[in-house]
């Protein structure tokens, strides 16, 4: 006796199979065309903005300027890049100018920056805070070569710093990460 499963299938059968396969590729498909990039809104304090991942909270005490600050932190990571919205509230008697002066510099210094870092204003959204955004290149953590796009922006008695880490950030990381920053 022949087994069946050995013998080829009818047409009619074969099509029947496509006909079901068809819908679960086209599927498979889209699912692979997501982006990687899925903005969507979010708050730190004084500020609306957006993130292309589900964020993450966090909340610890830093040194800053010669005071112990309670710093507030949202982010995510997506597409291989880090994006990242911290907020400090200035000291009594301090200067928000001071303090953004000695972010920069504590932030730089971290991630070894190499060479000269260029600051530009992005902003192209008329709704958008004014930011003027620090480009740089470092090191990470694990000792990998980063680049970042960096900005501090005053609002109120907060200091709020954002950030967007990765080996090679592309415009549109970039751009709508720190165009969706908005006073509430």
């Amino acid at each position: 006796m022949t087994q069946q499963w050995l013998l080829p299938r009818p047409w009619h059968s074969r099509r029947r199979g496509l006909v079901l396969a068809v819908p679960m590729l086209v599927s498979l498909g889209l699912s692979a065309c997501s982006p990687a990039l899925n903005w969507r809104s979010a708050a730190l304090g004084e500020l609306a903005l957006t993130l292309p991942c589900k964020p993450d909270r966090a909340q610890r005490m830093v040194p800053l300027g010669g005071h112990k600050l309670d710093m507030e932190m949202v982010g995510c990571e997506a597409d291989g890049a880090l994006f990242a919205v911290s907020r400090v509230a200035v000291p009594p008697g301090g200067d928000a100018d001071q303090l953004q002066a000695q972010w920069q510099a504590a932030s730089l210094l971290q991630m070894k920056a190499q060479g000269a870092p260029v600051l530009a204003p992005l902003s192209t959204s008329a709704h958008a805070l004014p930011l003027r955004v620090l480009t740089a290149s470092g090191e990470a953590g694990d000792g990998q070569t980063v680049q970042a796009h960096l900005a501090w922006v005053a609002v109120g008695a907060e200091v709020y710093h954002l950030a967007v880490y990765a080996a090679r950030i592309r415009p549109e990381m970039a751009e709508p990460f720190f165009d969706g920053v908005k006073a509430r």
